[in-house]
């Protein structure tokens, strides 16, 4: 670490210590004066009010707290949960406080004192359970039960200086003005904790993101990263939760106006709203939660798939080009060396006929016959050459007439394979024409070196559909998923899986049925609708 590093860990770490202090200075000055101003209200419920919200308080932000870690836990499927590695979303659920209608209420029926003593108690509990379970800092921790209560207070003053009533006392009668300024002061203080919550949350976020490294954020970095983390806050729906919580303030003088039983049965009814408009937190953010899971998937899959297509696009480009080259060799190979070879071969012929009747040696006789059967299979394997690299019967009569060449060609190595075609000939692309083709030699190509068969067949159907091409031997069979397995771990081994590539990039579909013992089956499946397509691309 250099000095400036060292410099600026250190002035980090004394602002965390200097917000600790002064958050437990402020929390420790607020308890004091809360517990020396705090007066028992003179009310029905009378000196039990304070004991009963306190408790209320505690269990509904603890229960509150255990909900949201509980459901956190279910949709991540992890038994430890890390906060910084939360989406925003369910960290923005941290900084909602579904106990700050209670401390409102606190203020407005009990007095400022009890509502800043309870707002103590519940912020001190709730972030101990959350500091165990290392989602706050201590520094954060402290901050927020100081911030809290010193948002109760202003707010609750607030409400004092509107309504000019004195909290915690009985009211005999109810005058028009008492009643709306008391309305409107209860307004008028959620609104204002409201935006004291937010702000407080707004700084809350600059110590998570801080607390988030192991060292101090850097200078240049830290006010886009404040900003950014803000904007997501304020558009987030744990705000508008927040407000809809707060929005059952103006309800709290109600409950002043009815007698001893159902006023504690009043004030208690505000848990439903509140508990449930949590639970529709909790839902909408795991529902936004999902639906952002979801269009990501859908967003990656759609790049999978262009990727894909692409992949296919330029495989298809790759095997036109190839099938190009093997053309152009074909010819080259037909028109130059086949040419010059049958040249030769006539001159040897030619020469051998004009020196027959000179006394040579039996050893020269020899000689010149070994170049003559030399020029004869070499040309030979020239023209064996040409029609695997491009056979001129593809182009030249089509499709059906070069499957039964290949069939022919089988029955000469010693496999003897029966050629059938049935249906009116469907024209199609030359891309088409070559890829079946291929994966008709490719098969007989294994059926000869590995099958140990002793017949085979190829079957050529236009149907009403589709164009089936079957190709079928009696040899020793093989396990397909083995084989294509065995095949992609070998260097250079195109086999099956390049059979399937081939089907794939001509929209066909290609089934491999083997077992060992039972010869194999490969029937390929080419629908209508691609070949038609083909066609009119061809066109084009």
């Amino acid at each position: 670490m250099t000095p400036e590093s060292a410099l600026k860990f250190k002035t980090y770490q004394l602002t965390k210590s200097l917000l600790v202090f002064f958050s437990l200075a402020i929390t420790l000055s607020l308890l004091v004066w809360s517990l020396n101003n705090y007066r028992w209200p003179r009310i029905f419920y009378g000196p039990r009010a304070v004991y009963s919200m306190m408790l209320l308080s505690i269990v509904l932000a603890l229960l509150g707290r255990y909900l949201l870690l509980r459901m956190i836990q279910r949709e991540s499927g992890m038994t430890r949960i890390l906060y910084h590695r939360l989406p925003l979303a369910w960290q923005m659920l941290f900084l909602f406080d579904i106990t700050a209608p209670i401390y409102l209420a606190a203020g407005v029926l009990v007095g400022v004192s009890a509502a800043v003593l309870t707002a103590l108690v519940t912020q001190t509990a709730l972030q101990l359970f959350t500091y165990a379970r290392h989602f706050v800092s201590l520094a954060e921790a402290s901050y927020r039960i100081a911030g809290t209560a010193l948002a109760v207070l202003v707010a609750d003053g607030v409400f004092i200086s509107i309504s000019g009533t004195q909290n915690g006392q009985i009211v005999d009668t109810y005058s028009k003005l008492t009643e709306s300024n008391e309305l409107l002061g209860c307004i008028i203080a959620a609104l204002v904790m409201l935006l004291l919550l937010t702000l407080i949350s707004l700084l809350s976020l600059v110590a998570h993101q801080s607390d988030a490294v192991t060292s101090p954020p850097q200078s240049d970095g830290l006010p886009s990263m404040t900003v950014s983390r803000w904007r997501a806050f304020v558009t987030s729906p744990a705000l508008l939760f927040q407000a809809m919580v707060l929005s059952v303030g103006p309800l709290l003088p109600v409950v002043d106006i009815f007698d001893d039983s159902r006023a504690e049965v009043a004030w208690l009814f505000f848990l439903v709203p509140l508990c449930a408009i949590y639970y529709l937190a909790l839902m909408s953010t795991r529902l936004g939660i999902r639906t952002d899971t979801l269009q990501e998937t859908l967003a990656d899959l759609s790049s999978a798939r262009r990727r894909q297509d692409e992949l296919r696009d330029y495989a298809t480009l790759i095997t036109r080009v190839q099938e190009e080259e093997r053309r152009r060799l074909a010819r080259e190979l037909h028109d130059d060396t086949a040419q010059a070879l049958i040249a030769l071969a006539l001159g040897l012929d030619g020469l051998g006929r004009a020196i027959g009747n000179l006394d040579l040696t039996e050893r020269d006789k020899e000689w010149l016959e070994s170049l003559q059967n030399l020029a004869d299979h070499t040309l030979e394997g020239v023209r064996r050459a040409c029609r695997d690299l491009r056979p001129s019967v593809l182009d030249d009569l089509g499709l059906r007439a070069a499957l039964e060449w290949l069939s022919d060609s089988s029955s000469s190595r010693g496999v003897p394979c029966n050629f059938s075609s049935r249906g009116a000939t469907i024209p199609t692309s030359s891309e088409n024409e070559i890829a079946i083709f291929r994966i008709t030699q490719e098969a007989l190509s294994n059926i000869w070196r590995h099958a140990g068969a002793t017949q085979a067949s190829i079957e050529l159907a236009y149907l009403p559909e589709q164009l089936r091409l079957t190709i079928h031997d009696n040899g020793k069979g093989f396990m397909p998923d083995d084989n294509l397995d065995a095949a992609r771990d070998t260097q250079g081994g195109l086999g099956l899986p390049g059979m399937r590539e081939r089907a794939t990039l001509i929209g066909a579909t290609l089934e491999i049925i083997s077992s060992p013992g039972n010869g194999c089956h490969i029937q390929l499946s080419l629908p209508i609708g691609a070949l038609l397509a083909s066609n009119k691309q061809s066109a084009d």
